[in-house]
Formats: C-alpha cells, sequence, structure tokens
C-alpha cells in the first residue's frame, strides 16, 4: 500500500496546486470548488491508505517488495460474493426515488420500500453465506 498512498496523496497536493492557480487566473467559482472537493477525495483516499499501511506496522505486502516472488503472494485472497439479484433491487428502487422528483412523491414511497427491502435481502444472504 506504500505505493498506492503516495500516489493518492501525490494527486491530493497536485489538484490543490491547479486549484489555486486556477482560481487566480480564471477567478472562476465552479471549477475552482470541483478542483479542491476532487483534492479532498483524494485526500481522503490517500489517508484511508496510510493508516491502513502503519496499522499494519509497516509490513510490506508482497506487491512493496522488489524480492517477492509469486508463491509469496499465494493463498486466500479475500471472499468474493456470488451473483445476487439484491444490487439491481437497490438500484431499481433508486430509480423508483429519483422518479418522484418528477412524477410525485408516492413514487418515494415505493422506492423507500424496495430499497430496505434490498438492504435487508442483501444482508441477509450476505450473512448465510457460511
Amino acid at each position: 500500500m506504500k505505493i498506492e498512498y503516495r500516489l493518492m496523496l501525490g494527486v491530493t497536493v497536485f489538484l490543490g496546486i491547479v486549484a489555486v492557480v486556477y482560481w487566480f487566473t480564471s477567478y472562476e467559482d465552479s471549477g475552482t470548488v470541483m478542483l479542491v472537493f476532487g483534492g479532498a477525495a483524494y485526500g481522503i483516499l490517500g489517508s484511508f491508505l496510510l493508516l491502513q499501511y502503519l496499522r499494519r506496522q509497516r509490513i510490506p505486502r508482497p506487491e512493496d517488495r522488489h524480492d517477492a516472488t509469486q508463491a509469496d503472494g499465494a493463498g486466500e485472497v479475500a471472499f468474493f460474493p456470488n451473483a445476487s439479484i439484491w444490487p439491481a433491487g437497490m438500484g431499481l428502487g433508486f430509480v423508483l426515488i429519483a422518479t418522484g422528483l418528477i412524477f410525485g412523491a408516492w413514487f418515494w414511497v415505493l422506492g423507500l420500500i424496495v430499497v430496505v427491502g434490498a438492504i435487508i435481502g442483501f444482508s441477509v444472504e450476505a450473512d448465510a453465506r457460511g
């Protein structure tokens, strides 16, 4: 994670410098705000990766070591969920909620019911993976 957090914090610094230069050359508010928020988002991600690296007591991963072999990275990587219908249900619910902004608040109720049901279904499915 050493490379990742350095990259993200570097992008944060770059976007901060670009935002300052952009402001003083254009005096345009929206572009400057977007650059600042983009830099803040990269800063949050870089800080998270830095904390993860420090949490591991600076033990390098095989990806961070130059003398590592493929065998060093062998083993279980992580849990990857099976195919599930619940993310599509959440998406449908959010579409119904967004439709409620156009056609009326009663779509919000339908959308919230679908979203809450999909979240519950997804949680139960993930909990029952045994």
